[in-house]
């Protein structure tokens, strides 16, 4: 090629920035979560209009990969640390309530999170400083994980429930029956019932957890 050629070549400027980054590929993983129940890792390349060895590129070990970066994601939804020197009562308090509205705003994730090691930094943090105000409150090395996973496993579950029918039980109509009247007595409470019953849950659940502290 001559050196004229060379010259009328037009020179494409290299882009000063990722076209892809982590945060844009989990956001859109969670949508597509949000919409559909499940994660497909060639259909979120085609919505973010790249190859799936862009998502592999940002994410080396792929789909549980992503679900980790979307854990990430939600925990950093749960606004600013809580500070430890609370009571250990109201600093649970707090942390189990921001943990529930992260995860009831997108109950299609939490199947997904459920079936993975947490490795995700930020969400291992907010564990981590929990455990440390739990420990400090007296609980026990050896009873420490199993609260945590027991107000995780409690948690959890209040997040799916968010998102259940508004009648988790049918009624019969039976004026003989103790659901029946439980029903028909909870329809008339104001408010959201998955919240109440969050919140009278977390309530007998800290009073337990309680007769563990040393």
């Amino acid at each position: 090629m001559s050196a004229h050629c060379e010259e009328l070549t037009p020179t494409v400027p290299r882009p000063h920035a990722p076209l892809l980054s982590r945060d844009q590929i989990t956001a859109a993983a969670l949508r597509q979560i949000d919409e559909t129940g499940a994660l497909s890792l060639p259909k979120l390349a085609a919505t973010l209009n790249v190859s799936v060895s862009s998502i592999y590129h940002h994410f080396p070990s792929g789909r549980e990969e992503v679900i980790e970066g979307i854990r990430g994601l939600l925990t950093r939804e749960m606004a600013e640390p809580l500070d430890q020197t609370m009571d250990w009562r109201e600093y649970t308090e707090q942390w189990a309530r921001r943990y529930r509205s992260a995860f009831a705003r997108h109950p299609h994730v939490v199947p997904l999170l459920t079936l993975q090691t947490v490795t995700a930094p930020e969400t291992l943090a907010a564990y981590e400083s929990l455990a440390t105000v739990l420990r400090r409150a007296g609980f026990a090395d050896e009873d420490l994980l199993h609260v945590v996973s027991v107000l995780d496993c409690f948690i959890l579950g209040s997040a799916l429930d968010a998102s259940a029918p508004l009648d988790v039980w049918a009624d019969s109509g039976d004026p003989e029956s103790a659901l029946s009247a439980a029903i028909t007595a909870t329809r008339t409470q104001p408010g959201d019932r998955s919240e109440r019953s969050f919140e009278i849950g977390l309530r007998i659940l800290l009073t337990g957890l309680a007769d563990l502290i040393q």
